[in-house]
């Protein structure tokens, strides 16, 4: 089975399982990688972080107390905004959570502010569907963030649930590994 068609079938498993947490261990374990991610020294050297605004809906890691706790610590916080037409991430300065508005996919970006350019960042908060031991990654599919993090030059964090870790997933040449994965669990870093 080639890698597309092996990461298609680990993508709709690992959603299930993500899917699968009750609300309380979503709540609990959100909070739990949250709060291990604070610790890491490249959250606390970092003065421009990039950080996805999660779906809670869709069962992503929540990030919404994050995004709280960084502006709270004067950090210069930066959100993603999806341009479907071109395939592309654009980078956006939040000045406020109450900026942020659902577009028409559900997802929460900020209505205007400054764009930001990726060289600038110190750090990246990635979302993801499921990870491995070497810090590969899974995502949705389609990209957005495989084309980001080729052109970003700074640590690279994922967030999972320890359920969506699995031994090993299937890497194509466009697959740039996380320079680390906090889980609720643990803090997994390649080598």
């Amino acid at each position: 089975m080639g890698a597309n068609r092996e990461k298609e079938r680990l993508r709709a498993q690992l959603l299930e399982q993500r899917n699968s947490l009750t609300e309380a261990k979503y709540r609990d374990a959100s909070e739990e990688i949250v709060a291990r991610l604070q610790e890491l020294p490249e959250i606390r050297n970092a003065r421009t972080v990039h950080c996805y605004v999660s779906m809670n809906e869709r069962r992503e890691v929540d990030t919404h107390l994050l995004l709280r706790w960084l502006l709270a610590s004067n950090k210069r916080v930066v959100v993603p905004v999806t341009i479907i037409e071109d395939m592309e991430l654009e980078h956006v300065e939040l000045q406020s959570i109450d900026s942020l508005e659902k577009n028409r996919w559900g997802v929460k970006e900020p209505n205007g502010g400054r764009n930001v350019e990726p060289k600038t960042l110190d750090l990246v908060i990635v979302p993801m569907v499921g990870g491995d031991l070497q810090c590969n990654r899974i995502g949705y599919g389609k990209g957005f963030y495989d084309r980001f993090l080729s052109r970003v030059d700074c640590p690279t964090i994922g967030l999972c649930f320890d359920e969506c870790v699995v031994k090993e997933i299937p890497t194509e040449s466009f697959d740039i590994p996380l320079s680390a994965i906090v889980t609720q669990q643990r803090i997994i870093r390649p080598g």
